[in-house]
């Protein structure tokens, strides 16, 4: 019985997940997702908003197991509750730490949100205490947009109130998001895969949006090889196509 609950709860929280990659001319999309368990605490979702706009969100609700993926559940819901209910983006995350905050529930979540303007490429970052994106910029190379505007994680306390920084994705240029199973992802001999090694990989790797995320993938994957997985992973990939 317990088995098939299992197997049940896994079915209900992958109905959470997307599908399918948003079909937004000009730009790609490449997610992974791959809980500890058989369910997880991690979270991401394309989330569609007025004017042709999208939100992009990745989250990780501390712990993992049953009680992870039953707060990503809610989470879910109340996520697109708030970007619906609010015009501006940090409001709207301010609603949702408010929400999270009076579950009484002792778990706290890092939260990343990108609401892209497909017309302009513009995209507004509000981060609740989540590692901030990696950013291939072309001729730059790679820089963490809204690190200085990290707010305190969803659940942690009330009535907070969020930043929003934004940037402009150009032409040819990624973006990498990612919960921490990715970067603190141990080997056989307890060492972590590091936000170095996935920054160089991430730089270096010079093919188009599904290439870049198939390549990091697998070289995590091949890292952990031997030992058990110890976190939920889950990373996404975005590009604006070259002219």
């Amino acid at each position: 019985m317990l088995e098939q609950d299992l197997d049940l709860a896994k079915r209900v929280q992958q109905a959470f997940l997307p599908a399918k990659y948003p079909d937004m001319p000009g730009f790609s999309f490449y997610h992974f997702y791959q809980p500890a368990q058989r369910i997880g605490g991690d979270y991401f979702d394309y989330i569609p908003l007025p004017d042709e706009r999208i939100a992009i969100v990745v989250a990780d609700v501390v712990g993992h197991g049953i009680s992870a993926a039953m707060l990503m559940a809610k989470l879910s819901a109340e996520t697109r509750f708030a970007l619906a209910s609010n015009q501006s983006v940090n409001r709207a995350i301010s609603s949702l730490n408010s929400s999270i905050s009076g579950l009484g529930v002792e778990k706290f979540i890092t939260f990343l949100c990108l609401v892209l303007d497909p017309k302009s490429g513009k995209i507004e970052i509000v981060n609740a205490g989540h590692m901030p994106p990696l950013w291939r910029r072309n001729g730059v190379g790679i820089e963490q947009p809204g690190e200085d505007e990290s707010g305190l994680p969803l659940g942690v306390m009330d009535e907070v109130d969020y930043e929003c920084s934004s940037i402009t994705l150009a032409p040819g240029e990624r973006l990498l998001l990612y919960t921490d199973g990715i970067h603190e992802a141990p080997n056989a001999a307890g060492d972590c895969f590091g936000i170095k090694a996935l920054t160089k990989l991430f730089a270096s790797t010079r093919d188009d949006v599904v290439d870049i995320g198939e390549n990091l993938t697998k070289s995590i994957v091949q890292y952990i090889e031997g030992t058990t997985q110890a976190d939920d992973m889950c990373l996404l990939v975005l590009g604006r196509q070259a002219e």
